[in-house]
C-alpha cells in the first residue's frame, strides 16, 4: 500500500464500485456543502475525479472543499503532487488512532470507499468518524466485508518460506471476515448504533470482478498487498505467484470454460452504510 503509481494503474474495480455508489446516492451527494472528508483517499484520483465534482458548482470555494485523508505518507505525497487543487487538500490521518483536536467536529460530511476493511479495530474507526462529524451531519462508507485475498494471505502465513514476513496476517483481514460473522450486515448495524449513529441505510452486497488472465489479477492485488515491502526482492515474485495460486484454490473464484481467454471471476462482498450523527450528539 506504498505504491501509489501502481495503485492508480490497477484500481479499475474500486472505481467501478465507487461509481455504482455515487449513482445510487447521487441525489443525496449532490446536496453536499461545506467541509467534507474522504477517509482513505489513497493517491487521490478517485477523490479528485469522482467525488469532488459532486459539490455544487455555485458553492464558494472557501467554504466548500474535500480533505483527502490517508494513513500512508507515500499516498498523501503522491496525491498532493498529482491530484490537488484549490478545493482539495490532503492530510495524513490514522482513522484508527487518536484524532487530532483540530479535526474533531470539523466536517459536514464524511466518505470512505475501500478503506475500512483495513482497520483492525473497526469500532474505533467508526467512533473516530463520529468524532470528525458535526452534529446532524452524515457519513457514507463502503468497504470489503470479505474477499478471498485476505484468506490467501493467512494461508501463506503458515508457509515457513513466508511466515516471518506475514506474522501479523490476521491483522490485515477485514473485521467481519476475521470475526467469522454469520450476518455481517446485522453486526455492522449494531456496531454503528452502539456508537450512536442513526442508520439511514445498511446493506451487504455480493459483487464480482473479472480478469482476463492471472497476470491482470496479479497487477491489481500487488499494490494493495501490505507484506511485499517487508520482503527481499528475490522472493517477491515467487510470493505473488503462490498468492495467486492460493486465491484460485478458493471456491469464491470461477473460471468460465466457455471463455477462449480463460478469464477469471472473483466473488466478494461489500458493506455499505449511510449514517447520521444525531443533532443531540456532542
Amino acid at each position: 500500500m506504498e505504491m501509489p503509481e501502481e495503485y492508480v494503474k490497477a484500481n479499475a474495480m474500486p472505481r467501478r464500485d465507487v461509481l455504482d455508489i455515487i449513482e445510487e446516492f447521487s441525489s443525496e451527494l449532490s446536496q453536499i456543502q461545506d467541509k467534507c472528508i474522504d477517509i482513505g483517499s489513497g493517491p487521490g484520483d478517485i477523490t479528485k475525479d469522482l467525488l469532488l465534482p459532486l459539490l455544487p458548482h455555485d458553492v464558494e470555494v472557501c467554504t466548500s472543499y474535500f480533505t483527502g485523508a490517508d494513513i500512508s505518507q507515500a499516498m498523501v505525497n503522491y496525491a498532493r503532487k498529482n491530484n490537488s487543487n484549490e478545493r482539495l487538500s490532503y492530510i495524513v490521518l490514522d482513522i484508527e488512532g487518536k484524532m487530532p483536536n483540530e479535526q474533531i467536529g470539523q466536517y459536514d460530511y464524511a466518505m470512505s470507499f475501500y478503506c475500512l476493511h483495513w482497520p483492525y479495530d473497526l469500532s474505533r474507526a467508526f467512533e473516530n468518524i463520529f468524532k470528525l462529524l458535526r452534529p446532524n451531519e452524515k457519513a457514507l462508507v463502503m468497504f470489503l466485508g470479505s474477499h478471498c485475498l485476505f484468506e490467501a494471505n493467512v494461508r501463506l502465513s503458515q508457509n515457513p518460506r513466508y511466515e516471518f514476513y506475514l506474522q501479523d496476517a490476521h491483522r490485515y483481514v477485514s473485521y467481519f471476515q476475521r470475526k467469522m460473522c454469520k450476518n455481517m450486515r446485522a453486526s455492522l448495524r449494531k456496531m454503528l448504533e452502539d456508537i450512536g449513529f442513526e442508520i439511514l441505510h445498511c446493506s451487504k452486497r455480493e459483487k464480482s470482478s473479472q480478469y482476463n488472465n492471472q497476470q491482470s489479477l496479479k497487477n491489481q492485488i500487488l499494490p494493495v498487498n501490505p507484506f511485499l515491502t517487508r520482503m527481499p526482492d528475490d522472493i517477491k515474485g515467487e510470493f505473488m505467484d503462490n498468492l495467486i495460486s492460493e486465491i484460485l484454490s478458493q471456491d469464491t473464484v470461477s473460471t468460465p470454460f466457455e471463455s477462449k481467454n480463460n478469464e477469471l471471476i472473483l466473488k466478494y462482498y461489500l458493506l455499505i452504510a449511510h449514517v447520521k450523527k444525531p443533532q443531540s450528539a456532542t
